[in-house]
């Protein structure tokens, strides 16, 4: 692991004590010990199988994406990009149209069972959900397709979480958080509008380290 940890600053711009205090702030946002914070260092440093990330949009207005990109000490995406391999994300892909959805039917066909989903936004569900299509599918039909092979799901934000402003009053779209709309797969609400991303990076950091989401409150 020393040898790891002497390559740090090269590789996310950080220092071998930046790193440590790092990872036990984020240990002690997940409610771990001082050595479950080693535990976080060894598998961040030792992540050569980077767990793929499929990332959806929904109703939102992209605040969930808009904090993760501005988070800071040290920056957030020199961290999660070594952490996690970002296959999919409808916002940030250089990419667009039918050949970026078919690299996403591609990775979740060569990684069932393995990848996380992350959905921002809500789910529309009224007439069968067309108020929010993606390449000719539904919001619906794309998280619903995407959870079914997925080894967990993270709602990141209100609206992902229980529906945000879009399922207040009349909710002329029946939007839906995430959990409503998908089963057999477990599944953990960060809500915030917009959300903590750093509770975000520690949700990873425990999949990481254990391989499994942390024990939820509700």
């Amino acid at each position: 692991m020393d040898s790891g940890y002497d390559s740090l600053e090269q590789r996310l711009g950080v220092s071998r004590r930046q790193f440590l205090t790092f990872c036990a702030g984020l240990a002690a946002t997940m409610g771990l010990s001082s050595k479950d914070a080693l535990a976080v260092a060894e598998a961040v440093d030792k992540a050569q199988n980077k767990p793929v990330v499929i990332w959806l949009h929904g109703q939102e207005c992209t605040g969930p994406t808009e904090t993760l990109l501005r988070a800071e000490h040290p920056t957030l995406e020199r961290l999660i990009l070594d952490m996690i391999s970002l296959d999919y994300h409808q916002t940030l892909d250089a990419g667009a149209g039918h050949k970026v959805e078919a690299i996403k039917d591609m990775t979740i066909e060569a990684n069932k069972g393995k990848y996380l989903l992350v959905v921002e936004g809500s789910v529309p569900t009224k007439d069968g959900g067309i108020y929010c299509k993606i390449g000719g599918k539904t919001m619906l039909e794309h998280t619903q397709q995407a959870a079914a092979h997925a080894a967990a799901v993270i709602a990141f934000g209100s609206c992902a979480s229980w529906g945000g402003v879009q399922s207040t009053g009349i909710n002329p779209t029946h939007a839906k958080g995430v959990e409503k709309i998908i089963t057999g797969v477990p599944v953990v609400n960060l809500p915030g509008c917009p959300p903590n991303p750093y509770n975000f990076l520690a949700t990873v950091l425990h999949f990481l380290t254990f391989g499994q989401l942390p024990a939820l409150d509700a």
